[in-house]
């Protein structure tokens, strides 16, 4: 059996390339446990990203063999699936490959890796449930649990009697509720409370002396289906990381993203925001796998579809691909001299992502349904003109353009801590020396159509991570871009940024070279790096909104610096006990209305206290903003006092404070 030339690994100085038909002999006398937990990197999905580093020969060996089964268009396992004889999968023929390609410890080891991975899902699945028990329904929150209800209501409709489906009136009815949105993620939360949740409180009648109605909060229900995508994007940085880097590489890029206080505190949320950031990484990992093997590239659309159907940043997902395709294509044909073939210009990764994505996206929003130009070029204009809200930035308010450009790299340098960002960066630099040094390799497969950059064609891992990592950056940093949700509108970019730390992660081992000594000093060098995000978030829940990173000096250092304290009227959740004694009605000041029914619903609100503008109020609540400070002026002439009753802080940082006349 023959191998092709194994493709180098991004982030790798002139790797040397192994001749073909010496694979097996390598593979068979590399040792496999050089560096600890290092996993052969394979040509499917979660494998496919080839280790960013320069693993060891047996790795290279494995990829080779793994290469030539993609390249024969041999089935590959599903999403971080492990065939049964390991990582590699079939030969070109169909056959397994002996157990001299597959060193024994890793058959072995690939299973509880993968095992591994979804344990950590599943934790963070439950955290994230059993912590924002304790996490305020945000605004937005608030406008999204009525809209599910809704459209929940429509499915169940359908369910029952399928022949309305075609009923415009019933789908305008059930979906005109937010229709600025796309509805996948607010149809599974509406439905996963129609499944889990107790039924609603009515607060005009006492509760049942029988006790509560077994079943979840319906908030808590309903925020379930975005925490479970947040689980599912650990388990792809997990297993990315671990190809990559081995285990302690998988734990390096899942807690890049998931222990940073900002995503923590939105991947709780009944919101959009992880959801897509978890389907761009999806979206990107399948697209680079389908640039080798047909099978993904014909998943690579109806994936990039649900990916709009969550939320309207997936648009640019499949330009940046594109970008990235040509600019793999000119580089081949500029650097390399390869010739290219006339399926390579339009290939099926990005036919499926231009005709395949828009019709699932469009079968996934019954409200496009009907009058789909008119409601299209409504939806896009609502997004091309959003109303700009006010945010703090340096101490001065912000809401109108132009916007400070330094808004998102401030923003970074300062919710994200400071060791990781300096991986991120690493990485990013490390791997675009790599790509920039690489000898051309030599080809062993004609470019295809369904598959059109072959081994030897140049992947570009460098650009594939920086155009994810550092777009969404640079369009917030944009002056005419309106900012009304802080770090959240760049959270797409953050699993990329942890891949990138991924590279120098492996790099800076690769330089250390102590050898065995690893084993102990990776779990020490991974807590450093961790450790200062997981005490930020632990410090800061359930108010991660208004946590910053150690080196901004956290909410204190923040506020000194003029940074926002907070939005979303969410900070909430210390007056709880406080709001049964007090006497209405209360002024909500930045809870929505739809918020305080949500709590209402659930019996967490007090039947009595009824909400009231600032004029008729006898009680109040304050979010500290600096564009509301004319409000608590208002609060105090209206109330009597300039004492609040109650605050809410973040390292004595005022959050939230309630007033009382007296």
């Amino acid at each position: 059996m023959t191998s092709e030339p194994e493709e180098p690994m991004p982030g790798t100085e002139d790797a040397p390339t192994t001749e073909p038909g010496t694979q097996q002999a390598v593979a068979q006398g590399a040792r496999s446990d050089e560096t600890v937990g290092v996993e052969a990197p394979s040509e499917q999905l979660v494998a496919d990203s080839a280790s960013p580093a320069e693993a060891d020969d047996d790795a290279r060996s494995a990829e080779a063999v793994d290469d030539q089964a993609s390249e024969s268009n041999v089935e590959a396992p599903a999403v971080g699936e492990v065939p049964p004889s390991g990582p590699i999968g079939h030969d070109a023929h169909g056959a397994e490959p002996t157990s001299a390609a597959v060193p024994p410890r890793r058959r072995r080891r690939a299973p509880a890796v993968m095992l591994l991975g979804v344990a950590l899902a599943l934790v963070t699945i439950a955290m994230l449930a059993r912590g924002h028990r304790d996490v305020g329904y945000a605004r937005d929150e608030g406008i999204y649990f009525d809209a599910s209800r809704s459209y929940a209501a429509w499915v169940a409709a359908i369910a029952e009697q399928p022949g309305r489906i075609g009923d415009r009136k019933l789908r305008d009815k059930h979906f005109s509720n937010n229709h600025e949105h796309p509805v996948l993620m607010k149809t599974l939360a509406g439905l996963s409370a129609r499944w889990l949740a107790a039924p609603p409180i009515d607060p005009q009648r006492p509760p049942p002396q029988t006790g509560p109605p077994g079943g979840m909060l319906e908030g808590a229900a309903m925020r379930l289906p975005a925490q479970i995508f947040a689980g599912l994007g650990v388990l792809l940085l997990f297993m990315v990381g671990a190809r990559w880097a081995g285990v302690t590489g998988g734990l390096l890029a899942a807690g890049w993203f998931i222990l940073l206080p900002r995503v923590a505190f939105h991947a709780g949320l009944h919101a959009f925001d992880v959801p897509i950031a978890v389907a761009t990484l999806a979206v990107a990992l399948v697209y680079r796998a389908s640039l080798r093997d047909r099978r993904w590239g014909w998943g690579l659309g109806p994936l990039l579809g649900i990916a709009i159907a969550v939320k309207h940043n997936a648009l640019f997902i499949g330009p940046l691909l594109a970008l990235h395709y040509y600019a793999c294509l000119a580089w081949g044909r500029w650097r390399h001299a390869r010739p290219i073939s006339r399926g390579q210009w339009l290939p099926l990764p990005l036919l499926g992502m231009a005709i395949v994505a828009p019709l699932v996206a469009w079968a996934l929003w019954p409200w496009m349904w009907s009058d789909t130009v008119a409601r299209l070029t409504e939806y896009v204009d609502f997004h091309r003109q959003h109303s700009w809200y006010n945010m703090e930035f340096l101490g001065l308010n912000h809401n109108q353009p132009p916007m400070p450009i330094a808004y998102p790299a401030v923003m970074t340098w300062a919710t994200v801590p400071t060791g990781l960002l300096v991986l991120a960066i690493a990485g990013l630099g490390l791997s675009a020396r790599a790509d920039s040094r690489r000898a051309a390799a030599p080809t062993t497969a004609p470019a295809r159509w369904s598959a059109p950059l072959p081994m030897g064609w140049e992947r570009l891992d460098s650009l594939w991570l920086g155009l994810f990592g550092l777009f969404p950056l640079v369009l917030i940093s944009l002056p005419s871009t309106p900012i009304f949700g802080g770090t959240k509108h760049w959270l797409t970019a953050y699993p990329f940024l942890a891949l990138a730390a991924v590279v120098a992660w492996r790099q800076l081992w690769k330089a250390a070279a102590v050898g065995r000594r690893e084993r102990w000093l990776g779990p020490i060098a991974l807590a450093v790096c961790l450790g200062p995000a997981a005490m930020a978030t632990a410090n800061g829940h359930p108010y991660n909104l208004s946590q910053y990173a150690p080196l901004a000096g956290g909410p204190r250092g923040a506020a000194d610096l003029g940074l926002n304290r907070g939005f979303w009227g969410h900070a909430v959740y210390g007056f709880t006990p406080t709001l049964e004694q007090l006497p209405g009605p209360i002024h909500l000041h930045d809870m929505h209305e739809l918020a305080r029914r949500q709590y209402a619903r659930e019996g967490r609100w007090p039947p009595g206290l009824a909400p009231a503008g600032i004029r008729r109020a006898r009680s109040g609540l304050m979010f500290h903003e600096l564009h509301m400070t004319s409000d608590e002026l208002k609060t105090w002439a209206q109330l009597g006092t300039t004492a609040p009753h109650q605050v809410i802080s973040l390292d004595d940082v005022p959050l939230s404070s309630l007033y009382v006349e007296p």
